[in-house]
Order: C-alpha cells, then sequence, then structure tokens
C-alpha cells in the first residue's frame, strides 16, 4: 500500500512543480513567414534562451551559403523603459566574415564596441546563425528582448531585409534561468 501512494506523490507533484512555473520562462521561439522574397537568406524563425550564464540566440534560415553577401543584425532591448535596443550584435553570413558587439544608436550598431565574453557565426549546413552572449555583456539584466533583420545584396539593385518578428518590434521578455 505505501509503494502505491509514494508512486502516484510522484506525478501529483510534477504537476503541481508545473502550474507554479513562472510567466515568462528562459526560452522564446517563433516562426517566420517566408516574407524575403529575392533571398534565398529568408529568415524562417528566431529562438532566445536566457540562461544563468549566457543568451543563446539561434536565427534560422532558408538557406545559408558560404558566398553569401547577407548580413544579419541581432539587436537586445534590456530596458523596457528606454526606447529601442541598448545592443546590436552585427555579423556577415558569409565566409570569412566577422561580428561584433556594439552599444546601439537607434535601430543601428555604433563605434563603441562592448567588451565582453561573447561568440557568433553561421552553420551553413545547418542553416542557421548561432550567437552566444555571456549576460556580463548586459549587466546580468534579469530579461532581455530580441529583434533580428537580415540584409541580402543578392543582385546588388536593392536590398531584400527581413525581420523577426517583426520591423522594430521586439520578442516577449524572456527572463534567465537555468539552461543556455
Amino acid at each position: 500500500m505505501r509503494t502505491r501512494i509514494s508512486l502516484l506523490a510522484v506525478p501529483v507533484l510534477a504537476l503541481t512543480a508545473l502550474a507554479a512555473a513562472p510567466a515568462h520562462a528562459e526560452f522564446y521561439s517563433i516562426d517566420d513567414p517566408a516574407d524575403a522574397k529575392g533571398s534565398l537568406t529568408d529568415v524562417y524563425g528566431l529562438e532566445v534562451n536566457h540562461g544563468a550564464d549566457n543568451v543563446l540566440v539561434k536565427v534560422r534560415f532558408n538557406e545559408l551559403m558560404r558566398s553569401s553577401a547577407a548580413g544579419v543584425s541581432v539587436f537586445l532591448d534590456t530596458d523596457r523603459d528606454a526606447k529601442g535596443p541598448e545592443y546590436v550584435l552585427s555579423s556577415g553570413l558569409g565566409d570569412g566574415t566577422d561580428y561584433v558587439l556594439t552599444e546601439a544608436d537607434g535601430w543601428r550598431g555604433s563605434d563603441d564596441r562592448v567588451k565582453c565574453d561573447y561568440a557568433a557565426r553561421p552553420k551553413w549546413g545547418q542553416e542557421v546563425f548561432r550567437a552566444v552572449l555571456s549576460r556580463d555583456c548586459f549587466d546580468r539584466t534579469p530579461s532581455v528582448r530580441v529583434s533580428v533583420k537580415m540584409v541580402d545584396q543578392a543582385d546588388g539593385s536593392k536590398p531584400v531585409i527581413d525581420w523577426a518578428p517583426k520591423r522594430h518590434r521586439w520578442t516577449l521578455p524572456v527572463e534567465s534561468g537555468l539552461g543556455a
């Protein structure tokens, strides 16, 4: 009889723990529609994982190629009271390009580089751009919001631009958790 009661208690405790979960999770994911006509580098999705030590951002694309002329900007909002982003990570998506984290100047990067630990790179075979930024970059802020902009100069005439979730719009706030 005791065995049955203790086995039954485990699922009840698990359901209780799930019901008491915080309103904002440490993970956020969104799909983006195929809306960047004229570019193979269409953003298909965005994932943000705000862990105890790092913020991991993954931007999924239709197709990434080593010869790509496209670039990506990952905007980070750490102060909801201030308008616009506080930081931007800028990178090319082709082979041999570099990346940099700067303080944001409106919805653009600036010359004010942020000195902290971060890394970013495209993974061409997996069609994803991956950035890992130390929470120290943002003074260990309790939550972040993210917006992503892809610009592709594919044919040189007019750039193709794709935003996720939308132009100058943010993900939901992603609270710091235990992952990443």
